[in-house]
């Protein structure tokens, strides 16, 4: 008699560890998906701040470089004119400041715990904002080595270039569209 209860003290205390092991792993399993959730939700709430105020600065930086693409077309073929003087006669060219930290870090880090489509979104920014950078400096480079010159052909090469800019600068504006407005619906779900 005294094996059999032996036996069941032995399996009841058995029992009790396996029932105290498995809410354990049930507890840790639910923190770490309510701390998945709150990290995706303010890294995507940061990377949608830094879309925001990049899509602003880009959204501006356009339309001095419209402008400038405007005055390079009325005053192409006027020869008396260096680059120089069209671009500061049209208010100047600038470089938009594009802010892909929280993009980075949140690729490089969690990025499982999105769906495909959104880090797909997110990549495309990415590469955007690098063609863009590489759109640029081909620009610069070209620029500084030619601004003096008032040659048509120089000009309409720096007319092509700073089309190319301008081209990119608006594919990049409609990807940050895009995105932010699947980050929203993608917030939405997560909060209801």
């Amino acid at each position: 008699m005294k094996k059999s209860n032996r036996l069941v003290y032995f399996l009841t205390e058995i029992t009790i560890v396996v029932i105290g092991v498995l809410i354990a792993v049930s507890i840790g399993n639910y923190k770490e998906k309510v701390d998945n959730e709150t990290y995706i939700e303010k890294t995507l709430l940061a990377i949608d701040n830094e879309i925001k105020l990049s899509q602003t600065e880009i959204d501006t930086v356009l339309n001095r470089h419209l402008k400038l693409y405007e005055a390079l077309e009325n005053e192409i073929g006027e020869t008396n004119k260096t680059i120089a003087e069209l671009v500061i006669n049209s208010g100047g060219f600038q470089v938009a400041s594009i802010k892909n930290v929280s993009l980075r870090f949140f690729i490089a880090n969690k990025a499982e715990l999105l769906d495909f489509k959104l880090i797909t979104q997110l990549l495309e920014i990415e590469l955007l904002s690098d063609l863009l950078s590489d759109k640029i400096q081909r620009f610069a480079d070209f620029s500084y080595e030619n601004i003096n010159s008032k040659d048509e052909e120089v000009k309409l090469k720096f007319a092509y270039l700073l089309s190319d800019i301008i081209d990119g600068e608006q594919t990049l504006l409609k990807s940050y569209a895009t995105f932010l407005e699947e980050n929203k619906a993608y917030l939405n779900l997560k909060n209801r």
